[in-house]
């Protein structure tokens, strides 16, 4: 099945009224209000979001690489603001005018906020180092154009980090099922997610899974024992400087039923493509 026809969209809903609900969803406040948006990221927060927050920009910073980074579904900006390196030029994409407009309240020098739609970036061949997309992705159709227009901005040998929803999980069960009110998901198979950037030349390099339980949801109640608040805190605490959630999540037998995949890639260098 393609990317842009995945087996957990809602046939009830056409192209117009689900782009629709998911505008409406960016930009009417309530949702996903602006205020809130960028989740402030912390290591030994209490709170299981903070904790993950903090690993995805680790892995980001992990894999920074010369030239200009782009956020992709940048929201409010605060977190390339505080991804840059001295001197390093950023670039913050993201469809919602509200979350672009308050993000340019902000003093960030060295960044420039771009709206745009992620299947048709603004920018130049290879005219990236770091390109970055977190908690975003998943609700974006067509990802077999988004990580083309990845790669095509890419400089070769720079990297990407990209956070996707696996939709043979517990989480995505969940949505399509019992969270209608949100909008559309274009959740993929772990398989064909490695494949689609495999096949635009971008190599993953290092592949982290999270969120074997939805340690979000509260429906349906039938499956009330696996999704009890007190799986969150059991998740989030740390073995060996990874969180049990990892830790389980990312196991050989158990990380294609993980919902959260972040994968970091590479661009082949020229050489590498003849």
């Amino acid at each position: 099945m393609s990317a842009h026809t995945p087996e957990n969209q809602d046939k009830s809903r056409g192209p117009g009224s689900a782009a629709k609900s998911t505008r409406d969803a960016f930009e009417g406040g309530q949702l996903y209000p602006t205020a809130t948006i960028c989740t402030s990221a912390d290591r030994e927060s209490p709170e299981y979001t903070q904790r993950l927050l903090f690993e995805k920009l680790d892995t980001v910073r992990r894999h920074i690489q010369n030239g200009p980074m782009l956020d992709l579904c940048c929201a409010t900006g605060d977190h390339i603001a505080d991804l840059l390196t001295e001197g390093q030029q950023g670039i913050g994409i993201d469809f919602s005018l509200p979350f672009l407009q308050e993000a340019r309240k902000k003093e960030m020098p060295g960044i420039t906020l771009l709206a745009s739609d992620a299947r048709a970036l603004p920018l130049a061949n290879e005219s990236t180092g770091t390109v970055y997309s977190l908690s975003a992705l998943y609700l974006v159709p067509d990802l077999d154009k988004v990580i083309k227009e990845i790669a095509r901005v890419l400089m070769p040998g720079g990297r990407c980090i990209l956070d996707l929803g696996n939709r043979d999980s517990l989480n995505s069960y969940c949505v399509r099922n019992y969270y209608t009110e949100l909008p559309m998901s274009y959740h993929l198979p772990v398989s064909e997610m490695v494949r689609l950037c495999e096949s635009n030349s971008l190599r993953v390099i290092e592949h982290r899974a999270f969120q074997i339980l939805p340690l979000w949801a509260g429906r349906p109640r039938w499956l009330w024992p696996l999704l009890h608040p007190g799986w969150k805190r059991l998740m989030s605490n740390r073995i060996k400087g990874r969180m049990i959630d990892e830790w389980i999540s990312g196991c050989k037998l158990l990380r294609r039923f993980a919902f959260r995949q972040l994968l970091v890639c590479e661009k082949a260098r020229q050489q590498e493509n003849h």
